[in-house]
């Protein structure tokens, strides 16, 4: 429960919706909803607007996540009739910046809020390796050295930490780097069994920020060029990425993201209770990959209505969450969390990434051991 936010929730309830609409509103999320049943009133007596937005915010239990549902359903339907009016938004500039100050992000590509998950917290021991600028000469076998080392003599204190990667791509000695750090993140329970399966996730995860990237450049520095882009026509552009892609692997594009320093972030956090990693890069997606990625994510919140998604050809969507089905079903084996592969996208960035429990791990331990 945030204070803040039910207190200006409720404003725009009663500034925006008259009673009838509030009841509509509250039947879309919950079909059993009926104001005058869970107000206490008879059907024929009227419920002024304050009582029914309280009525509405008390039976959903003042709820962040469930105000936020709410909102966005009144945010789909700005300017559109309403059950029986059109319906104007009052606080609506207003409300998404309290949101955001409450680290929920709206995206207007997708009109969906995404709280960021991925907070980096105050801790670590391992001061010498905090952050490790991968795009110049560095000595990854010394680092590497360094970790094994370390991981011998690790103790209960020392399971918080936090290791940054910057990186332009993932390659031979950077993979072998990651997979020291992922064994680092398990070693303290001997969870190290699960090394591989959480170096495949993320390195998916990676594969695709760098492609993001290596798209954009493509697109500025060699298709629009030939007249055609990202924004005018995606599936030739597609066409060109994929035969640069053939033909030349990604050493040109990888020539440009050093040029234009256009480089993804790993970030590994590990705790007492979890494992922590996400990757972010600094690269705006188009609409048209954003919304196939989310879909991946989350297919249960259709969006059907959205007729993008009513000529679906999967030849469309190459590099939108390319290994995401295969991240989720690994994921799904070592998390208890329906939507274990979390997202959030910023105006010109995107996190995506996962936690782990520890007990969680340990559980498919010990059936392992069984």
């Amino acid at each position: 429960m945030n204070p803040e936010i039910n207190k200006f929730f409720y404003k725009v309830i009663v500034n925006s919706l008259s009673t009838q609409q509030v009841n509509h509103l509250g039947g879309l999320v919950d079909r059993q909803f009926n104001l005058n049943k869970k107000g206490g009133f008879s059907e024929s007596i009227p419920i002024p607007r304050q009582t029914a937005a309280q009525i509405l915010l008390d039976h959903f239990g003042n709820d962040v996540e469930v105000i936020i549902e709410l909102f966005t359903i009144l945010l789909n339907n700005e300017g559109k009739r309403f059950y029986n009016r059109k319906f104007a938004l009052w606080g609506r500039d207003e409300f998404i910046a309290l949101l955001k100050k409450n680290k929920w992000n709206y995206d207007e590509d997708l009109n969906r809020f995404f709280i960021d998950p991925f907070y980096e917290r105050e801790i670590n021991f391992l001061r010498k390796i905090r952050l490790l600028d991968l795009r110049k000469d560095t000595d990854v076998r010394g680092i590497i050295s360094e970790i094994e080392s370390i991981s011998k003599t690790m103790g209960i204190q020392d399971l918080e930490w936090r290791v940054t990667l910057r990186l332009y791509d993932i390659d031979s000695q950077s993979g072998e780097l990651i997979r020291k750090i992922i064994a680092l993140l398990l070693t303290r329970q001997n969870l190290q069994v699960f090394s591989s399966d959480i170096f495949v996730c993320l390195k998916e995860l990676i594969i695709n920020a760098s492609k993001a990237n290596y798209k954009v450049l493509f697109d500025k520095h060699v298709t629009r060029k030939k007249g055609v882009s990202m924004d005018s026509n995606y599936k030739e552009f597609l066409e060109l990425f994929r035969n640069e892609i053939d033909e030349n692997g990604n050493s040109n594009l990888l020539e440009l993201a050093k040029k234009e320093n256009r480089y993804i972030t790993i970030t590994f956090q590990s705790t007492r209770e979890s494992i922590d990693t996400w990757v972010s890069n600094n690269q705006k997606m188009t609409p048209i990959e954003k919304k196939r990625l989310y879909q991946k994510l989350m297919p249960a919140e259709s969006l059907e209505s959205d007729s993008f998604y009513n000529n679906d050809n999967d030849e469309l969507f190459e590099g939108a969450g390319m290994g995401i089905n295969l991240v989720l079903r690994i994921l799904g084996n070592y998390s208890k969390d329906p939507h274990p592969l979390k997202i959030v996208f910023f105006p010109e960035t995107l996190k995506i990434g996962f936690q782990l429990l520890r007990v969680n791990l340990l559980e498919k331990l010990a059936e392992r051991i069984k």
